[in-house]
């Protein structure tokens, strides 16, 4: 089966491509820089962006499954998400229906509450966009949790917070909830939707507690692996507001790419971000195989090889 590929340079496309490549996919990935992207010689690299309706034609030609995950998480202007992941989108769409190759789109769990950043309501705008620009053809959006594992360099702060003995949690009325999730099993519930689940509809993909997971149980779990008993300390909005803002400020003064996005404190306390609606789960045989415990285990592990932890 040929299958196309966007976003196969970051952190969740590269385990789809390793997935993929162990079931035998004829895969064809885009990249903007096929230079800068190492990729085995079994796999065929057009190089372009999600901007190139061209280049994610040629991607799409004779594909079976056009896979998505092309997007920005991190913009330094608003618009930036909306014309990159929700209009890319929508080219992205449209050079799957062009080559009759059904769309699985990535999509994130924050789409859910599109007020809370510009980034949530791109994702939650992309999923309008795609079911547009598809017309008859067959697609399916999945609102991924947040994801860990190695190779993850956006979790790493807070294994290093841990390992100091501190363990951060939004301070909130109702104890914050999220569902988490390794990335090997996102890569396969990626795979199962696009083998299984019915075409036309948007699922939440949740982890292997059907509650999610409790700050205070991150922090405790993570300790354990790393053997700390880390303090708990619930952060109040304020505090983290104003990190976020000297932190966006001065990285604007040195012309960097920005690491905290416009909304971000907004996320990190909105206090319930665990998969219940439409579940992958309940449409298809896919069931995350990897608990918490052992997730952050194996994710330590690759940060100590690779001298970050």
């Amino acid at each position: 089966m040929r299958v196309a590929v966007t976003g196969g340079t970051g952190f969740v496309g590269a385990a789809l491509i390793s997935h993929l490549m162990d079931r035998g996919f004829e895969i064809r990935v885009l990249a903007r820089n096929p230079d800068r992207f190492n990729a085995p010689k079994t796999i065929t690299v057009v190089r372009g962006g999600l901007e190139d309706a061209a280049a994610l034609n040629a991607l799409a030609e004779g594909a079976d499954i056009f896979f998505n995950l092309a997007g920005v998480t991190h913009a330094r202007a608003s618009d930036d998400y909306h014309s990159t992941n929700v209009d890319g989108a929508a080219r992205a769409a449209q050079a799957a229906a062009a080559a009759h190759a059904k769309l699985i789109h990535i999509s994130s769990i924050s789409a859910r509450a599109p007020e809370v950043s510009p980034y949530a309501r791109s994702k939650h705008d992309s999923e309008t966009a795609i079911r547009a620009a598809s017309g008859n053809n067959p697609w399916l959006a999945l609102r991924l949790p947040a994801i860990y594992g190695p190779g993850d360099l956006v979790t790493l702060p807070y294994f290093k917070l841990v390992k100091l003995g501190l363990a951060l949690e939004p301070r909130t009325s109702t104890p914050a909830r999220a569902s988490i999730l390794y990335v090997e099993d996102a890569a396969a519930a990626i795979v199962e939707a696009a083998n299984s689940a019915p075409s036309g509809a948007v699922y939440e993909v949740g982890d292997e507690r059907p509650d999610g997971h409790a700050w205070s149980e991150i922090g405790a779990t993570l300790g354990e692996q790393l053997a700390k008993r880390p303090r708990t300390i619930r952060v109040p909005r304020s505090l983290i507001g104003a990190y976020h803002k000297i932190i966006s400020t001065a990285e604007r003064a040195v012309g960097r790419k920005p690491s905290v996005r416009e909304g971000q404190v907004n996320e990190f306390f909105h206090s319930d971000w665990v998969a219940r609606n439409s579940l992958l789960s309940d449409a298809t045989l896919w069931r995350p195989t990897t608990p918490l415990k052992e997730g952050f285990a194996k994710t330590a592990l690759w940060y100590q090889k690779n001298g970050l932890l």
